[in-house]
């Protein structure tokens, strides 16, 4: 459910005005209609995410400068929150390049496309694995202390909503606000971040003009549709950003996004039907649990390095000696060796037994341990699936040209 844009650019104006468009008019409005717009975003969040069967949504976006269209997105989504399952249909155009893509998960699998290839990718899960393509962004972390920022930015606009009650019992909420009311902290906010973005792209799409001077936003309009119930139907906003390029050539860059929410309770997604089609088949593993823990047993290494006299050396070896692992518990040796000459640093060589046990739903392992000269040490083990190395880590105090490297690699003999 995340309405994902290529262009930095434009990910600049979603984030920054698309959020005004939305969280302004709330906030302009009284207070009831406040509440009852902030109640129906934070209702058909939650509706959508873990009590509706299912639904489709159906959204656009389209951003154009001097009136020229620059890119716009339309996506189709069906989701069925009993199946965990999710088919998405998204067509962009960015410039003169369009693209196409199809894409369908559900526990069990995962299917991808693109319009310029022939072939649909198609991953298998080795266990059924829980979606998170659906969250509830009310329940992110910080969450509250976006929405209070919200109320501060917007500050005293109050009357610019209003409220329609519909013959259903369903509300109508729109409201309009021009450049003249738009708060000079909002205008700053959003100067900072266009010219923020500018400074770190060096290779900008011609077809955005690179604002950097006397930007403002002009205007944003909304309406929002709510059923009885308050949760949305359809949203709809407008917004427009004015500024000058490093010539003091003006340039206004707009934007329109839409949303519709509908067959709700109703809405099939079914699974595609690759008979007779081109397709590539790979299987995903489980990367929360070890699958055949037994082929880990064995000698890792990783070098130790130190920097002296502006040069790197290798004054020896780290090895951990795993003899027991299984989906919970992972048991074997730690030891330093170190090369002839630096005896200096072999004086507080570590050489312990470690035992640890997977945290849940994770391959991280915390152990503690004492060492064969009596002192106690605390850590961790991580196994990476991905690669088949180890990475390793002691709680310590280290030697300030001394390097540190907690990655393992296999050794083979």
């Amino acid at each position: 459910m995340k309405f994902k844009k290529k262009s930095a650019m434009l990910l600049s104006f979603v984030l920054g005005t698309t959020m005004l468009a939305t969280t302004a008019i709330a906030e302009i409005s009284s207070k009831s209609g406040y509440v009852q717009l902030k109640d129906s975003l934070k209702y058909t969040a939650d509706a959508a995410t873990s009590k509706l069967s299912s639904y489709t949504m159906d959204m656009s976006f389209v951003a154009k400068a001097d009136g020229k269209v620059i890119s716009s997105e339309k996506s189709l989504n069906k989701y069925d929150l009993g199946k965990q399952a999710t088919e998405t249909t998204t067509s962009r155009v960015d410039g003169n390049n369009k693209s196409e893509y199809y894409y369908y998960s559900d526990k069990n699998v995962r299917i991808n496309k693109s319009a310029d290839e022939s072939i649909y990718f198609l991953t298998e899960f080795t266990s059924p694995k829980e979606s998170k393509s659906i969250t509830n962004p009310f329940n992110e972390k910080g969450a509250e202390d976006i929405e209070i920022i919200a109320d501060i930015l917007v500050g005293n606009l109050k009357d610019a909503v209003i409220v329609t009650e519909q013959s259903d019992g369903g509300k109508e909420l729109s409201g309009s606000i021009s450049e003249s009311q738009i708060p000079a902290l909002i205008n700053a906010i959003v100067s900072f971040q266009c010219k923020n973005e500018f400074s770190y792209r060096q290779n900008n799409d011609s077809l955005i003009p690179r604002i950097t001077k006397d930007i403002f936003v002009k205007e944003i309009t909304g309406k929002m549709i709510v059923d009885k119930d308050g949760l949305i139907q359809s949203i709809n906003g407008t917004g427009a950003l004015y500024g000058k390029d490093e010539n003091g050539k003006e340039h206004t860059i707009t934007f329109e996004l839409s949303g519709k929410l509908y067959d709700v309770n109703s809405t099939t997604v079914t699974k595609p039907d690759l008979s007779g089609k081109k397709v590539e088949k790979n299987v995903e593993k489980d990367f929360d649990k070890l699958t055949n823990p037994s082929k880990y047993i064995g000698k890792y290494k990783t070098d130790i390095i130190i920097e002296k006299d502006g040069k790197f050396a290798k004054i020896g070896e780290k090895v951990i000696d795993i003899t027991q692992i299984d989906e919970t518990t992972i048991t074997g040796k730690y030891y330093e060796e170190y090369t002839k000459g630096y005896e200096e640093y072999s004086k507080n060589k570590k050489d312990f037994n470690f035992s640890a046990k997977f945290q849940e739903k994770s391959l991280n392992a915390e152990f503690t341990a004492t060492t064969s000269s009596g002192n106690t040490v605390k850590g961790n083990i991580y196994v990476d699936q991905f690669s088949g190395k180890v990475h390793f880590n002691i709680n310590e105090n280290r030697s300030s040209n001394l390097l540190f490297d907690g990655e393992f690699s296999r050794v083979f003999e």
